[in-house]
């Protein structure tokens, strides 16, 4: 098992989880997602795209984000000519199409269909967009059919010429080859002149991180599977999850039966839940104490309180600062006491914490007694 944890795709694996998560929730700060309406709904994200992709539209940048968006999709293979769509309209839900890009002039058009949201896909859906063009005079240079991250992938047809065109693109999927990466992120450069212009594109390239979230943490999980994909790695790894799951009340085990009878002048234990024990019946001057000892994932928190609301806070405080330990103690802790928390550190292991509870634990009780 040790041989296991200790392998070197794991080193710093606790740095790179972090970094992940911070990410994923600084991506969660954006203006799209305070509203819990808008940003869930495919006409959202049509509604942004074709507004970059308007020349006519308020960005006042023109051509430049279709341009881009053109050059993009010639990178992956197709050949669309820049000049066939100066006179270009970007219009949405015509012929039910989620966007599509017209050029009156050249005849020629681009069908976008977005999945974002993982909307279900209707019968000849891509069939009927595609010949919609086609009877009102257009040709279709390429159907792109945008998903979130990429697993959901557009259905074929059985026209080849269409399936030929279809493009599968996804909004954010943390390669090259996605929307953000490829759109999104050159829209942000050429507009970095332009601050409300931007400032949106920027916010919105946020809002398809947040969304997606897959792909961020996914060099991370390809090293865990190789890992556990050898030999006896997935056996290993159940043992260790189940391990893992059971640790606070282990550590509240091997706390509990070092304490052993030594808890006076509290006169009885009780587990009240298997992380956490509490040491009750101490009455001094008609006052009961109780404390708690709560083992959690990275801490351990001790709670030294009166169960009586009607009492004064300050009743713990004082008899805290009897025995010379008030400094060590946050207040607002359980009922009218306060606590104090031991927290894993890197300078200070788990095993190096639970040891400095014990010790602060048996002194308290000296210090009462």
């Amino acid at each position: 098992m040790r041989e296991f944890i200790n392998h070197e795709k794991f080193d710093g694996i606790e740095k790179r989880i972090f970094d992940v998560k911070d990410y994923m929730d600084n991506n969660g700060f954006n203006l799209f997602t305070i509203s819990s309406y808008g940003s869930h709904l495919e006409n959202f994200h049509s509604d942004i795209i074709a507004l970059l992709l308007n020349p006519k539209e308020r960005h006042k940048l023109s051509h430049t984000f279709l341009d881009l968006f053109i050059k993009f999709l010639n990178s992956k293979g197709f050949c669309i000519q820049k000049d066939d769509y100066r006179n270009s309209e970007v219009l949405r839900e015509t012929g039910r199409i989620d966007i599509w890009i017209k050029d009156s002039i050249s005849k020629k058009s681009i069908i976008i269909e977005n999945k974002i949201n993982n909307a279900g896909d209707m019968d000849d859906q891509i069939e009927r967009y595609y010949n919609y063009a086609i009877e009102n005079g257009f040709s279709v240079d390429c159907v792109i059919y945008l998903s979130l991250n990429g697993n959901k992938i557009a259905p074929l047809t059985d026209n080849k010429e269409i399936n030929d065109i279809i493009l599968n693109v996804s909004a954010f999927s943390n390669n090259q080859d996605d929307l953000y990466h490829s759109w999104i992120l050159g829209c942000y450069e050429v507009s970095k002149n332009n601050e409300d212009c931007s400032s949106f594109i920027y916010q919105y390239g946020k809002l398809l991180k947040h969304l997606s979230k897959m792909g961020i943490d996914k060099d991370i999980k390809n090293d865990f599977y190789e890992i556990v994909s050898q030999g006896t790695g997935l056996e290993k790894m159940k043992a260790i999850t189940e391990l893992a799951n059971g640790l606070e009340e282990y550590r509240a085990d091997l706390f509990i039966e070092k304490i052993g009878k030594n808890y006076a002048p509290f006169k009885k234990t009780y587990r009240y839940k298997p992380w956490h024990w509490l040491f009750e019946n101490l009455i001094i001057d008609n006052i009961l104490y109780k404390l708690d000892v709560h083992f959690y994932t990275g801490k351990v928190r001790i709670d030294f309180w009166n169960p009586n609301e009607d009492d004064d806070r300050s009743i713990i405080a004082d008899k805290l600062d009897s025995i010379g330990l008030y400094e060590d103690f946050e207040e607002y802790g359980f009922g009218n006491g306060m606590y104090k928390e031991f927290v894993v550190s890197p300078i200070k292991s788990l095993k190096e914490i639970d040891n400095e509870v014990l010790q602060y634990i048996q002194v308290f009780f000296e210090k009462l007694r």
